[in-house]
């Protein structure tokens, strides 16, 4: 019994050692690349040794990994977010684009990750276990958009002509690519509040597309809400 405390502590530094060294890999791999990242940089950033970062990740694509991955579980909050403000899965797919729009102005850097298949090109490592989940966990995050948009034909409120697989495609993507436009440094880029007033546009011109005769008033608009969600608190681990 008395071993338990200092085990608990063991266990608080080794969380809190991870924490830092996801929060500085992705700070570096935003800013100088994954291969402009070095073990050596990471573990300067981070206030630890080298051997310490091999001690909690294989190597540095394994790190890369976990920071991907950990970008992926908030992504996929933030749709759970859009989803429980409303009971219509026709608004829940609608607040899902203000989820993505909150996604990236609340964690620009996280946002790379999902958006771009990660910061820079790396060494193929296709067979690699962890890249393997790491795409399964967002493609079950995307197959859950999917459902709602499958739920909002079933319901009535998108219409039959909606394919709900080649649709979440579609919004992700689009949304991938207007985000995108902040990167760019010429006239077609655009600025925070230009992404905000796009993705609105955008979220209008969808539900007017998706939404059946039947949920549409008596001037023919669609009478589904865009929802905007909150900010949300800051992201811990």
């Amino acid at each position: 019994m008395s071993s338990t405390p200092a085990t608990g502590r063991v266990a608080t530094r080794r969380t809190r050692t991870r924490a830092a060294l996801l929060e500085a890999a992705e700070r570096a791999f935003v800013r100088h690349g994954f291969n402009g990242v070095t073990m050596e940089r990471l573990a300067e950033e981070a206030d630890v040794s080298v051997g310490s970062i091999y001690g909690h990740f294989s190597n540095k694509d394994g790190l890369y990994v976990a920071v991907a991955t950990r970008a992926v579980e908030l992504f996929g909050e933030y749709l759970q977010r859009a989803y429980a403000a409303s009971d219509s899965p026709l608004e829940q797919v609608m607040t899902a684009g203000d989820a993505y729009l909150r996604f990236h102005l609340e964690h620009p850097g996280r946002f790379r990750f999902i958006a771009f298949d990660g910061v820079e090109s790396r060494p193929s490592i296709a067979n690699d276990a962890e890249d393997r989940v790491l795409a399964e966990r967002l493609a079950a995050v995307l197959d859950g958009f999917r459902d709602r948009i499958g739920a909002a034909v079933a319901c009535g409120e998108a219409g039959p002509h909606v394919d709900p697989e080649l649709t979440a495609r579609f919004l992700f993507g689009a949304w991938n690519g207007m985000v995108a436009l902040t990167l760019r440094h010429d006239a077609l880029g655009l600025d925070d509040a230009g992404i905000s007033a796009c993705t609105m546009q955008a979220r209008r011109i969808v539900v007017e597309g998706l939404t059946a005769p039947a949920h549409r008033g008596g001037d023919g608009r669609a009478t589904a809400r865009l929802l905007d969600l909150p900010s949300a608190p800051p992201a811990t681990g």
